[in-house]
């Protein structure tokens, strides 16, 4: 696997998940564990039939889950991360861990939650699946999906806009889902479901976009991600798309959107202003209200296009660009007000800068020019989308994106394509 980071500080100190792992494994079997020697002169056995009496975390597990979490970069709204690297801060987080109901199952929630969080946000995670951190008030709903997970189908969820030119490097943009699943795989957890959810319809109407553009770009960036996914991720995906008529969602928006107060309002426009395609305020609002509606209370109908259907009663952990923090903080500002609502779930940003569903500014390469064969030798790409670009030819080889259709009429394939051959 291609390396897209060094190693900052903290990585170094506390860093590789083999040793995490190598930790994680001498993790005692029943009846030896599950919190028992926290508690003196409790035989081991006796919590078997007494439920909600196993204490969350012991000693052991609470170090292997700090060691994990005191690196993982904090994104907000600025450029720059902040670190958890009190030991005490990170164990005030951990708190948010439910107790176990019996001995076993503390044993195997012991035993899996340090390897699942390692495979998800740990250094060599960060360092290899394209992955940059958290946003600053993820912590806590990751470590609750990770609990979860250990008990629970796992899906890892994707989303993509609306763009009336979708450029090839929106492709990459599920790699990280695809790299973090193949290591909570090696770490002993049920290969997860990768959910891509194509929210082209919604977000067409919301942003004004020429319906018919958005249609095409979106049809021919399905059939992409399917054949690289029935490669990549056999049997365990599915793409889904929202519905065309989106009129009862819409109205869904208008009612989170009035029921912000002025000062809500001003804050979202704040945080999130040129950001998502948006170009009246107006817009901007209902965009991050349907950030809310996707995310966290799953009210917009979605149809299975490709794929199989995801699992039912499973836990969510959502990947996304660097943007994605700015609507991660509204929308826990939207489930903050009259409105009320859940809070947002877990989130784990990408090293993606610029929206990958869209063309970057600086420059870039269009998904169907590309598979019409056209020479982009010469053409400038902003750095941004150059890394994007570098991130998918390093891990889906040009030989298993050879079954991708070429628009009718436009010859060549992506064998062909100078980006495959340099």
């Amino acid at each position: 696997m291609a390396a897209y980071a060094p190693l900052d500080e903290a990585d170094a100190r506390y860093a590789s998940s083999k040793s995490i792992r190598h930790l994680s494994e001498t993790v005692p079997a029943p009846p030896d564990t599950g919190g028992t020697a926290d508690l003196p002169d409790t035989p081991a056995g006796a919590l078997l039939n007494r439920p909600g009496q196993i204490p969350p975390l012991g000693r052991k597990q609470t170090n292997l889950l700090t060691a994990v979490l005191r690196g993982i970069p904090l994104l907000d709204r600025t450029q720059s991360a902040s670190y958890m690297r009190n030991d005490e801060v990170v164990r005030n987080a951990l708190r948010v861990l439910p107790a176990s109901s019996s001995v076993v199952e503390a044993s195997e929630t012991n035993r899996m939650r340090p390897r699942l969080l390692t495979a998800v946000i740990g250094p060599e995670a960060r360092r290899t699946g394209y992955l940059h951190g958290l946003p600053a008030q993820g912590v806590r709903p990751l470590l609750q999906a990770v609990d979860k997970a250990v008990r629970t189908p796992l899906v890892l969820r994707v989303v993509y806009g609306a763009s009336t030119q979708v450029p090839l490097r929106a492709l990459s943009y599920v790699l990280p889902a695809v790299l973090m699943s193949t290591r909570l795989s090696a770490s002993g957890c049920s290969a997860p479901y990768l959910q891509v959810v194509l929210a082209a319809s919604l977000g067409c109407r919301i942003n004004a976009l020429a319906e018919r553009d958005v249609s095409e770009e979106t049809a021919v960036l399905a059939k992409s991600l399917d054949r690289m996914l029935a490669v990549l991720t056999p049997g365990r995906y599915g793409i889904y798309s929202t519905p065309p008529n989106t009129d009862d969602v819409l109205a869904a928006l208008h009612q989170l959107v009035t029921a912000l107060t002025p000062a809500q309002r001003e804050r979202v426009l704040d945080r999130l202003a040129g950001k998502g395609g948006a170009t009246a305020d107006e817009q901007t609002l209902r965009y991050a209200a349907a950030h809310v509606l996707v995310h966290d209370r799953a009210a917009v109908p979605l149809a299975l296009s490709k794929g199989e259907p995801a699992p039912e009663n499973a836990t969510v952990i959502d990947i996304g660009s660097l943007q994605e923090r700015h609507f991660y903080d509204v929308r826990h500002l939207f489930a903050s007000g009259p409105a009320g609502g859940a809070e947002p779930g877990a989130l784990v940003l990408s090293r993606h800068s610029v929206p990958p569903y869209t063309m970057a500014r600086g420059g870039d390469i269009g998904l169907r020019e590309f598979l019409a064969g056209r020479s982009t030798e010469n053409r400038a790409v902003a750095p941004a989308a150059r890394h994007d670009l570098r991130l998918l030819t390093a891990e889906v080889p040009g030989n298993v994106l050879r079954d991708v259709p070429v628009p009718s009429g436009s010859g060549g394939s992506w064998d062909e394509h100078p980006l495959w051959l340099a």
